[in-house]
């Protein structure tokens, strides 16, 4: 059995401590039936997926067993099983008996605790994708994102300096209401903000921050597909009102907002207004087949990647944004109708 040890004790203390280490901790994983049997299993560091340690299963169980200096979150996996627990001292188990579904450990404090927030979070979670009333986008802002911030952020406050925070906080940046992030974020301890997601999620909060409406353009410059230099500038703060779709050819829901741009492209494409499409996140050769297939006429920006993403603290597909005749951002997150009624506003007709 392969270990990762935490602590580093000098072989005195660990004869003098033996079995009373406090920092000892055994896992024991159960998995579905005998095809697991001689198979490894694996313990990975869930922020970052280093391996922790790993065990052969012998009668559809694993067990691990070492000190870990600190409780952190990880996954335990062999094949199709797969669970995560908080590794802390203790005796930890984790039923991986139903292949496809995510286990929870059980049996110390922590892990208690991890399970309360994930029942919690799926609870939310199936209460509004099965909502049936109406006007459900009332609902959600209203009524829904209220109570999620307020369940699953009690949870991050109990936790703040753990990984139940962590997950907490990233189930808040992306369900949260906004208004409530910056307290959450600044009440995170230095284990939750020191973990990869976080330290992602932070940046990019800073990237919206510096890039919000009112604020001016940020320029970029990246090599096209034909290996010419070409920068955001070239097309932003020229004197007119530039409609800028971030998007992907294999992006379905990016495909299904090209008809409702180039309505508005029909309509105000002029000596005020035009549209420019950037391709993020995907190879040139799938983008021009995707503009080819879909009558984007604009002019577009190709092989950008993440470059605009990365400075527009975008992390989802289509991003639309309106930037003014000197490149003000005029508003972000367009989409349908209220792009064009937005667009219609600014250009006064």
């Amino acid at each position: 059995m392969k270990k990762l040890i935490y602590t580093l004790v000098p072989l005195l203390g660990m004869i003098l401590l033996g079995s009373c280490n406090t920092n000892t901790y055994q896992v024991t994983a159960t998995f579905p039936d005998d095809s697991f049997n001689g198979k490894t299993a694996m313990m990975n560091a869930s922020h970052d997926g280093s391996a922790l340690d790993s065990a052969v299963i012998e009668n559809q169980t694993a067990t691990f067993a070492g000190t870990v200096q600190e409780p952190v979150l990880v996954l335990v996996s062999s094949e199709r099983a797969r669970g995560q627990l908080i590794l802390e001292a203790g005796n930890i188990a984790i039923d991986l008996q139903q292949p496809g579904k995510m286990a929870v450990g059980t049996g110390t404090p922590l892990n208690e605790e991890l399970g309360v927030l994930l029942d919690k979070y799926n609870q939310l979670m199936d209460e509004i994708m099965s909502y049936q009333g109406e006007d459900e986008e009332t609902y959600f802002k209203t009524v829904w994102t209220p109570r999620f911030t307020e369940e699953i952020g009690s949870i991050f406050k109990a936790n703040a300096n753990n990984d139940i925070g962590t997950m907490a906080l990233m189930y808040l940046s992306n369900y949260g209401e906004p208004e409530s992030l910056d307290a959450f974020f600044d009440q995170a301890g230095q284990t939750v903000n020191s973990r990869g997601p976080i330290v992602r999620i932070i940046k990019q909060r800073k990237a919206l921050k510096e890039t919000s409406e009112g604020m001016m353009f940020t320029d970029f410059t990246i090599e096209d597909s034909d290996g010419q230099s070409i920068s955001f500038s070239d097309y932003i703060g020229k004197g007119k009102y530039v409609l800028v779709d971030f998007w992907a050819g294999w992006c379905g829901p990016c495909k299904r907002e090209i008809p409702h741009i180039r309505e508005i492209y029909d309509t105000h494409n002029g000596d005020k207004f035009t549209v420019l499409g950037v391709a993020v996140w995907e190879e040139p050769a799938e983008t021009k087949k995707a503009i080819e297939e879909l009558g984007v006429i604009w002019p577009s920006i190709i092989n950008a990647q993440s470059v605009p993403t990365d400075i527009y603290g975008i992390n989802g597909i289509p991003h639309i944004i309106l930037f003014g005749p000197d490149g003000t951002i005029v508003a972000r997150g367009l989409r349908g109708e209220a792009m064009k009624a937005k667009v219609a506003e600014v250009l006064g007709k």
